[in-house]
């Protein structure tokens, strides 16, 4: 009887270890969901210029993550800014922040200045990533200066003189949980899907340009307008009660005023040429998605004529 109950409860023991685990576990997993985190985000902002680099400007355009499959997927474009006539290329690491932890990189797509990078084995308890991106400046170039700079410091440049080259500069996007999108859908697509993506995601900046002006600075100009012009009025009717002299100094109030009207206008008429600019941009681009998609009609039928 003994051995029966002592076999019970250490029975109830392993089951209660048990389901104390899977509760850590789910606890340890899960946490990102439903604990409050108040430390600092540490985000690289999405589509503002990231600086750090000696010939290049970063764009972060996206950052998607798939949690299934444990792998990250980064739009990224690059804009020349600096003075060297051979573009530098670029190379790409990845590195949990607190543990250090490599997580490996590879470039499924790149087209012009623009890269869709995979970061894979990201766990799903991450919380934040560093993309390290090194900037790869062409040899002949750096050779070039090395031994400019050797000349104008000694006057003369030995041909077999050992040249002091730089280390290539390395700049490093941030990634946090709270801001990366969770996407189970995310996979490898064709090459020509990114490409629309990316324009998809031109546009969708256009868009957000072209509301500003037409629900925010070009309503603003009218406003300030119409108080330029109440006040305006009430010097006008106060003018009777004046002096010469008060009536002189109202006149050149009126005269400022009427100026700082045409300043305004002219603002609202540049506002308004801008829309027009970003609301034909946005055309272009949305004409060069369908040009995309019916080339890629196009070719799938011709293949399916050969099948």
């Amino acid at each position: 009887m003994k051995l029966k109950i002592n076999k019970g409860r250490e029975n109830k023991f392993y089951v209660s270890l048990m389901a104390f685990v899977i509760i850590s576990f789910l606890i340890i997993f899960t946490s990102k969901l439903w604990m409050y985190d108040d430390n600092p985000i540490k985000q690289t902002p999405f589509n503002k210029d990231i600086l750090g680099l000696e010939q290049t400007t970063l764009i972060l355009k996206k950052w998607h993550y798939n949690p299934e499959k444990g792998f990250m997927e980064v739009f990224l474009e690059t804009r020349h800014t600096g003075s060297d006539n051979v573009r530098p290329t670029f190379a790409f690491a990845a590195k949990a922040s607190k543990t250090l932890e490599s997580y490996p990189v590879k470039i499924i797509y790149q087209k012009d200045n623009q890269f869709v990078l995979h970061i894979s084995e990201v766990p799903q308890n991450y919380t934040v990533i560093g993309l390290f991106v090194k900037e790869i400046r062409d040899q002949k170039i750096l050779e070039s200066e090395a031994r400019d700079k050797l000349f104008a410091e000694k006057g003369a440049v030995d041909p077999s003189a050992t040249l002091d080259l730089p280390q290539p500069k390395e700049k490093i996007i941030v990634g946090d949980y709270r801001k990366i999108s969770a996407d189970k859908t995310l996979k490898e697509m064709a090459q020509v899907v990114y490409e629309e993506e990316f324009i998809a995601l031109e546009i969708e900046q256009i868009v957000k340009k072209i509301n500003t002006l037409e629900k925010e600075q070009i309503p603003l100009q009218d406003d300030i307008i119409a108080s330029i012009q109440n006040e305006m009025k009430q010097l006008e009717s106060e003018l009777v009660y004046k002096t010469e002299d008060e009536k002189q100094e109202v006149r050149l109030q009126l005269v400022k005023k009427k100026t700082a009207i045409e300043n305004v206008n002219e603002k609202k008429e540049q506002y308004k040429n801008r829309l027009l600019e970003m609301q034909n941009k946005k055309k272009k681009l949305q004409e060069k998605i369908e040009m995309i998609r019916s080339g890629g009609m196009k070719k799938d039928a011709a293949e399916d004529e050969s099948v």
